[in-house]
């Protein structure tokens, strides 16, 4: 998996306007997984109220405890955007999660394609 390292940047830049995805594969030091669970079960229920938010789930990794495996789907990369933008993300998900990573994410950002 190829690792986008500035996501906002091309969310703000792209003429794109179709479904985006977006899939990050987390690391969270093994004796935090409880507290990362609780944080993702508010990110959760924060993030699916949002406007364009298609789909928004967490998986645990087949056999890596403490890897996670977030996948989203959004209405365009301006709903991404905003999301990425909000209150919720900026001061509490990404403060609240930065002492229970083990180490930097890798993402991967795409388009959806709807009808193949």
């Amino acid at each position: 998996m190829d690792n986008i390292t500035d996501v906002g940047g091309w969310l703000k830049t792209t003429t794109y306007t179709g479904p985006v995805g977006l899939t990050v594969k987390c690391y969270i030091n093994p004796d935090k997984v409880g507290e990362y669970r609780a944080l993702m079960r508010e990110h959760v229920a924060h993030t699916m109220g949002e406007p364009g938010v298609l789909h928004f789930r967490v998986n645990d990794d087949h056999t890596t405890k403490g890897v996670f495996w977030l996948v989203e789907e959004w209405e365009c990369p301006g709903a991404l955007l905003t999301h990425l933008n909000t209150r919720w993300f900026q001061e509490e998900y990404l403060v609240r999660s930065a002492p229970l990573v083990q180490r930097p994410s890798q993402r991967a950002l795409y388009k959806v394609n709807l009808k193949l």
